[in-house]
Formats: structure tokens, sequence, C-alpha cells
């Protein structure tokens, strides 16, 4: 896994008049927290853009009980199933803070990607980011026992939206314990313990339910991070 890349969301990417040309076709809402947007299994019908806000998704296990597997934050996109031209959700979409989206209709944006290359290109780089991601992903889950897989998410939420402090790097996000025991495929207990643990060795600390990284060296040596897809 690649720690270090600092994504950018495809909205930063965008030049000035291809953002206006997607607020020309879109239209902007503004969500309050814990609304939804969509529902698992509804009909996927447009790409949504973060402007302000942070968006969860989520699916549901054998029980009916909602995961988080995933955010879209500022600058991100979500709602990609248009984008393959699936004709439903598969997953839903909640405001997990008071958020501003851009909304762009399926098919007044293939009218748009039809007479835009830049456009694509800005898509097509988003859209492979995000399978880099999700395979990094099934690698963690794969090979890396709980402690490192979380210390590995703080570090990849840290270089995604890390803001330099004086005392470190803090991701200005409040993500619960649950949450972020659904993205490593633990349990809440069980993070919440891990967590004391990186507190107390003084890895990383929490302020106003944000997490700083204290020392991101410290935190790969201690964990022992693997750097997946390079050669020895």
């Amino acid at each position: 896994m690649h720690f270090g890349q600092r994504p950018t969301g495809v909205v930063k990417t965008l030049a000035p008049p291809e953002l206006e040309g997607l607020r020309a076709v879109g239209t902007v809402r503004t969500y309050r927290k814990n609304e939804s947007l969509y529902d698992l299994g509804q009909t996927a019908d447009a790409l949504h853009l973060v402007l302000r806000g942070r968006i969860r998704l989520r699916d549901r296990d054998r029980e009916g009980e909602q995961v988080v597997v995933g955010f879209a934050a500022e600058g991100e996109a979500f709602g990609r199933e248009v984008l393959a031209g699936l004709p439903a959700r598969v997953l839903s979409a909640t405001a997990a803070e008071a958020s501003e989206v851009l909304s762009i209709d399926g098919g007044r944006l293939n009218g748009l990607l039809s007479q835009n290359l830049s456009l694509n290109r800005h898509l097509v780089r988003d859209l492979a980011a995000s399978a880099v991601h999700l395979s990094e992903q099934i690698k963690m889950l794969a090979f890396l026992d709980v402690p490192t897989r979380l210390a590995g998410t703080i570090l990849w939420l840290a270089d995604r939206y890390g803001v330099s402090k004086e005392i470190g790097t803090e991701i200005p996000y409040w993500f619960t314990h649950q949450e972020m025991a659904d993205l490593i495929g633990s349990t809440r207990e069980t993070v919440t313990t891990v967590l004391a643990d990186f507190k107390r060795l003084e890895l990383i600390v929490s302020r106003n339910h944000h997490f700083v990284v204290l020392n991101r060296d410290a935190v790969t040596r201690r964990m022992r991070l693997p750097d997946f897809g390079r050669e020895s």
C-alpha cells in the first residue's frame, strides 16, 4: 500500500470553465447531517460531486444492518454507477455532516462528456484512483492484523485529508469508532481498545473528535506497514 500519496478530488483538478460547465447542467443542493441522498437499489440517474462536507456510503450486511464502506469528502465524486451504465445504486448515500452537493443527471452528463475530452480524462483518472484504492483495501484486509489495518487507515486518511498543525497532521473530519471499525472489517470495541493503545504510545491523539497523527514515521515503523506493489 502506497501511503504517502495524497489524492486530489476530481473537483479540484477541474479548470474553472469545466466546473462551471458541470454547474450549468447540474443542480446544487444542501443536505442536513444524516439526511439521505439515495438508497441502495434506487435508480442510478446522476453523478454527484461534494462541494462542501462529507457523504457516508453504506451497504447492508446479511442481517440488514448498515455498514460503512467509504466516504466522499469535499472535492470528491460519488454515485459513479451512472458512469458505468449500471441501472441501480449499489450503495446508499447519507450526509455525514452538513453538506453541499452538485448533482449532474446522467443524460446531461453524457452529452457534456461527448463534447469535452478534458473532462473525460479527469473522470477516468478519478475512476482509476478509486480502483487503486479499492485494491489496496482488499490487500489490507487480506494480509494485515487489526492494529496495522487501523494504523494504515489513519495514515491514509491523513494523507487524503490531513491538515498540517503544530503538533502533527490533523484529520479534519469526525470518524466514529464504529465507522472506523466498518472500514477495516473489525468491531467498535476492538477499535476503541486499539486506539487507546495508540494514544498511550503517543502515536496519535484525539482533539475535538478529530485524529491527530503526532509522528507519521513513528506510526509506520511501529506498525511495520508493508509497501505492497513494489519490488524489494
